[in-house]
């Protein structure tokens, strides 16, 4: 006597065991994943190093008043020479104010007790920095007393 077999046909257990294209469907399913996460490494990558090129560049604005240097516009020329691949967005600025008692003072005028104000220099920058997948906007700040 012959047996006869039942035709398999597409049930369940026939599709759990098949293993044929596993493979491209897993890589399809972490591929997009991979690809953010490879963009989004480049966009922090670009973010670190534009931080360390906008604190150098304040660094050199603060550098030249602490060499005794007061003018403004120069500390900014300076932090601007010295931020290098700036952003097309990136700013530059500079202030100086004085202080008598930790109050604010005019600078050409002495103190009630008849000292010389303190005057402090800031140097700030500020950028849009990242790329594709993030971004965020930065602000590096230095003040710097010079007198």
């Amino acid at each position: 006597m012959s047996k006869t077999r039942k035709p398999s046909g597409f049930g369940l257990k026939r599709f759990t065991r098949d293993t044929d294209g596993t493979s491209a469907i897993e890589f399809a399913i972490i591929a997009p994943v991979l690809i953010v996460i490879v963009a989004g490494l480049a966009d922090v990558n670009d973010l670190a190093f534009g931080s360390a090129n906008m604190q150098n560049a304040v660094r050199a604005g603060i550098q030249y008043a602490l060499k005794g240097g007061s003018d403004t516009t120069t500390a900014q020329a300076q932090a601007d020479a010295a931020w290098t691949r700036k952003p097309s967005g990136g700013t530059v600025s500079s202030s100086s104010a004085c202080k008598c008692a930790g109050a604010g003072h005019d600078c050409s005028t002495l103190c009630d007790d008849s000292s010389v104000p303190q005057l402090y220099v800031t140097v700030t920058a500020t950028a849009t920095l990242g790329g594709n997948v993030y971004s965020t906007t930065k602000t590096v700040t230095e003040t710097v007393r010079i007198r």
